[in-house]
């Protein structure tokens, strides 16, 4: 049994209520990029990359958005409802993660609580990391997720696996990531991967951003604000999409 196995029997299958496919929307060719280990709740530095759904993931996301030095502790939470529950933490830094089946499609969403810059530089400093001592620098995106998965798994990919692919990295289109205001609009907005009237598989990420400076979440609850959530494409079956020609009916 596989780590990724091993996490699909802690998911209780059936409450999944998203979807896959959307509406086509303009996007941008996938350009250049990229990517904790263990178990669930366990501290971790950076080491399985993004080609899998292993129980590390939204430590791996977490280190994309921001890289940091700090340990991270990622939750996989075992329902839709407990992961709607959950929120992020910065000290100590918890992210929180939930693998959606979708069996209508073929497809799996896998979805990530995570936190933002501007919130691990107020509460651990500017020295945590380089990329947290500039103020202007900016959380990089979900879609930037979407991208790093695909080349990494077309780095993985074997040659016969390049020649057949039916959506190599160059026609692979990254749309704008769907973003939400709040945790109650987000959590049901499904991500995206859909062939495009051009042909080309896009992918949508859907985000909701709440700075921690933002003058916009000051009134709220603590636990509302320095958030960074994504909603992504989970790299299976991303990989399927690519690679397999097979995998091509659930885009039509």
């Amino acid at each position: 049994m596989t780590v990724h196995d091993a996490q699909n029997l802690a998911i209780k299958r059936g409450r999944t209520g998203l979807r896959v496919l959307g509406l086509t929307v303009l996007g941008a060719v996938i350009g250049v990029g990229i990517a904790s280990a263990n178990e669930s709740s366990q501290q971790t530095s950076s080491s399985m990359g993004l080609t899998e759904s292993h129980p590390q993931f939204c430590a791996e996301v977490q280190q994309l958005l921001v890289p940091t030095e700090l340990a991270i502790t990622n939750v996989i939470e075992p329902d839709y409802d407990a992961f709607k529950l959950s929120k992020p933490q910065a000290d100590p830094l918890i992210t929180h993660q939930f693998l959606n089946p979708n069996g209508k499609w073929g497809l799996t969403q896998i979805s990530c609580k995570t936190k933002s810059a501007d919130h691990l530089r107020a509460i651990h400093g500017p020295t945590v990391t380089p990329a947290l001592r500039d103020p202007r620098r900016a959380d990089r995106s979900c879609r930037d997720v979407h991208r790093a998965m695909a080349l990494a798994i077309w780095r993985q990919a074997s040659p016969e696996e390049r020649a057949a692919a039916p959506h190599p990295p160059s026609r692979l289109m990254l749309d704008a990531d769907l973003a939400y205001m709040t945790g109650a609009s987000w959590v049901p907005a499904p991500a995206e991967a859909y062939l495009g009237a051009d042909r080309r598989l896009h992918l949508r990420a859907v985000t909701l951003f709440a700075g921690w400076d933002d003058w916009r979440w000051k009134i709220m609850p603590e636990t509302f604000r320095g958030n960074h959530y994504c909603h992504l494409i989970a790299p299976e079956s991303l990989r399927e999409l690519m690679l397999n020609p097979a995998a091509q009916a659930a885009l039509r």
